[in-house]
């Protein structure tokens, strides 16, 4: 039975004078306002109690009995009938506590837009009003692409409205209910991302106290995590007046213990406490404290510290898992300082170091060169120019000043979280751009040298040699002044030939080397010369295909790039053991045939963006502007014009809903390769390792069945072939 008009303004009378309140003293309201009436109070109990509700996307709107979507039909036409000159309504996508998320088309910008909508029924509490504010206040000011970012807020007709980002995808939440647990590369990321918006936040003093996998989006075209709903978020400095004194505000399963009792000093170290509960609940497919309720929960990390993530997944590498555990201290004190040094400390890690730098020392990587240079550079000025003793002297000081400096910097600093020995290591990595040799073991384990062919190695020693040796011989020649036919000259002459000889060699063999791998010169290039530090130019499938494949760890595919995850999977399904000789044969073909799918499909997107894009749309729409409404004075041909410009507006609308189609296709796709890689991850790792154990072998098999049937829709011909 559908709630009446008249009986409606009754519950939202009630309902709004209960919101302005505090919550221990809205019961007393509503049992006076209410009356006898058991009815109204049911109701208006059954609201707040949504209102309140720590889970979003949970409550039932509760307009009538027998039809709960009755509100969500009426908020529906009302948005369209407040917003329809702006935008096009398509879908409800989302319900919470607060209101409805919208997606909608914008008009003006042919883009599409996610809108979330205040419930009527707490629009009319001057509390959530300005609760629904401070949310879309907080966003607007945060520019950062971790974080869903708001157009604009507003109020028409009595609806309450802010328009955000729409980001094509899943919540985290969703993703994990579908996997169990991300690979440990995965979680990486969406770790570093997410606290990448946290520092973005956390300058702004916003502690969003509401980190958990239900507000972290992913985007389904570039894999990227982004951080929703500032709804319960407070800014540092500002009284909470919203939150009621001694009100515990946040989810239980992801809360810090100093939320769980309601501490009104929770800053931004809560924030990465609760970011720490996400990565441990994607690295071991559960929460990190279990209960048969939510006080159980929230007594439990209290008290004891979460099960160590070695314990529950011991594929986890070592250094990830003590970041998370650091994140989940119990004291705040031990926790890490700050987003920002998380995000470096992670991103660290994440680059195959295996060491945890402290703040303090984040400038010392590639330092080491540059004091090397410096000394070597006025130590030469010193000697080998005509100076007094005393000039000789000071220029030699000054030639130490730099080395010294970084020497005392190491030693002051080493022994709090590294040793001396790693901090030199570090201090004496190449610079980024450095494309010659260096010692192997300074080398970032990102860096791709090892996996270079013969031909480019030599190339590339043969010029270092040059650059080294031929300089070297000539500044000797100049200090020494060696008669001319003696043995030291000699000596430095055969060197600068033997050098330039293998220099030569070096370059004409690497450059015919590649044009029998049919390489262009941009390709020869790079592989002769370029820098070797990770890029994504190296994923080209003319640079995988000659890249050797080196033995030990396997680079983790960038997840926004679908041939990396082709040069992944190529790399791992050697790997795979015997059992799995059939994944082993399989998975790279499906791969490689999936990623230039998933390429030309980037193409045609592409295309599509182009030609229906809202340019075009503006451009026609303009034209037929210019030509005015039709008239009984219009010509034939000025008719018709009008008549081919509709029709080229008609096909480019057409166009952008095969734009929306293709885009989630690749999407659907996109996803079926990360599941694919996934899969050879966890085989390769073992089955006392992976997500689901004794369950590889049978994941796998799913896996390839759904890509092969996904290859053959999309090309009936090869497959009838």
């Amino acid at each position: 039975m559908t709630v009446s008009a008249e009986r409606w303004a009754q519950i939202k009378s009630v309902l709004g004078e209960a919101m302005d309140l505090p919550s221990e003293q809205r019961q007393s309201l509503v049992d006076e306002l209410c009356g006898d009436d058991v009815s109204l109070r049911a109701e208006v109990d059954s609201l707040l109690h949504a209102a309140e509700g720590p889970t979003p996307f949970a409550y039932v709107l509760a307009d009538s009995t027998n039809n709960p979507t009755a509100t969500t039909d009426s908020v529906s036409e009302l948005l369209g009938l407040a917003l329809g000159h702006q935008y096009e309504i398509i879908r409800e996508i989302g319900r919470g506590g607060m209101g409805a998320v919208y997606l909608a088309r914008e008009r003006a910008l042919e883009r599409l837009v996610a809108i979330k909508v205040l419930r009527p029924e707490l629009a009319a509490s001057l509390q959530s009003r300005e609760r629904f504010r401070r949310e879309a206040r907080i966003a607007a000011n945060l520019s950062h692409p971790g974080i869903l970012q708001l157009h604009t807020f507003g109020e028409l007709s009595g609806v309450w409205y802010f328009v955000m980002s729409y980001v094509r995808g899943e919540t985290l939440a969703d993703l994990l209910r579908r996997r169990g647990k991300l690979p440990a590369h995965e979680a990486h990321q969406i770790l570093i991302e997410l606290a990448d918006a946290l520092a973005c936040a956390h300058r702004y003093r916003v502690v969003h106290r509401d980190i958990k996998p239900a507000n972290v989006l992913i985007d389904a075209e570039s894999g990227r995590a982004v951080l929703a709903d500032f709804g319960i978020s407070k800014i540092g400095g500002m009284g909470d007046k919203l939150t009621a004194t001694g009100a515990v505000v946040g989810t239980p399963h992801y809360m810090s213990p100093e939320q769980t009792v309601a501490g009104s000093d929770v800053d931004e170290r809560s924030d990465i406490y609760s970011l720490g509960a996400v990565g441990y609940s994607m690295l071991c497919g559960r929460e990190p404290f279990t209960g048969e309720n939510a006080g159980q929960v929230m007594y439990a990390r209290l008290i004891r510290d979460p099960d160590p993530i070695s314990s529950v997944n011991p594929s986890v590498p070592t250094a990830l898992a003590d970041i998370v555990m650091k994140c989940l201290a119990r004291d705040r004190l031990n926790r890490w300082e700050s987003a920002d040094i998380l995000r470096n400390t992670l991103a660290d890690a994440a680059s195959g170091s295996d060491e945890r730098l402290p703040e303090g020392i984040r400038d010392i990587p590639s330092f080491g060169p540059f004091a090397l240079a410096w000394f070597i550079g006025w130590s030469a000025f010193a000697l080998l120019t005509p100076r007094l003793l005393i000039e000789r002297i000071l220029l030699l000081v000054i030639s130490l000043m730099v080395p010294f400096g970084l020497g005392l910097h190491v030693w002051l600093l080493a022994g709090r979280s590294v040793g001396f020995a790693q901090m030199t290591r570090v201090a004496l990595r190449p610079p980024e751009w450095w494309t010659m040799y260096w010692p192997q073991n300074f080398r970032r384990n990102s860096d791709i040298w090892r996996r270079l062919p013969l031909p480019a190695r030599f190339c590339r020693n043969a010029l270092s040699a040059f650059f080294l040796f031929v300089p070297g011989s000539i500044v000797v020649g100049e200090l020494l002044h060696p008669l001319p036919g003696s043995a030291l000259a000699a000596s430095l002459l055969a060197l600068e030939v033997v050098t330039i000889a293998l220099t030569v060699a070096g370059l004409i063999g690497g450059y015919l080397w590649s044009k029998r791998q049919s390489l262009d010169m941009p390709d020869t290039l790079r592989l002769m010369i370029g820098p070797t530090g990770f890029s994504s130019g190296w994923n080209k499938p003319s640079m995988t295909r000659v890249l050797m494949r080196a033995g030990g760890h396997v680079r983790a595919p960038d997840p926004a790039d679908p041939l990396d995850y082709r040069r992944a999977i190529a790399e791992l399904a050697p790997r795979l053991s015997s059992e799995f000789n059939a994944l082993r044969a399989e998975a790279p073909d499906l791969a490689d045939r999936m990623a230039e799918m998933l390429q030309r499909q980037s193409g045609e997107v592409a295309a599509m963006h182009r030609d229906a894009g809202p340019a075009e749309t503006e451009r026609l729409q303009s034209r037929l502007a210019e030509l005015g409404d039709e008239n009984a004075d219009d010509t034939g041909q000025r008719g018709e014009l009008r008549q081919l410009l509709e029709t080229e507006l008609e096909l480019v609308w057409r166009m952008r809903d095969r734009l929306e189609i293709a885009s989630r296709q690749r999407a659907h796709r996109f996803e079926l390769l990360r599941n694919l890689y996934s899969v050879v991850a966890d085989c390769c790792a073992g089955e006392e390792q992976s997500p689901a154990p004794g369950d590889c072998g049978a994941r796998a098999l799913a896996v390839c069945a759904e890509i092969r049937r996904e290859l053959e829709a999309s090309n009936p011909s090869r497959s009838a072939a």
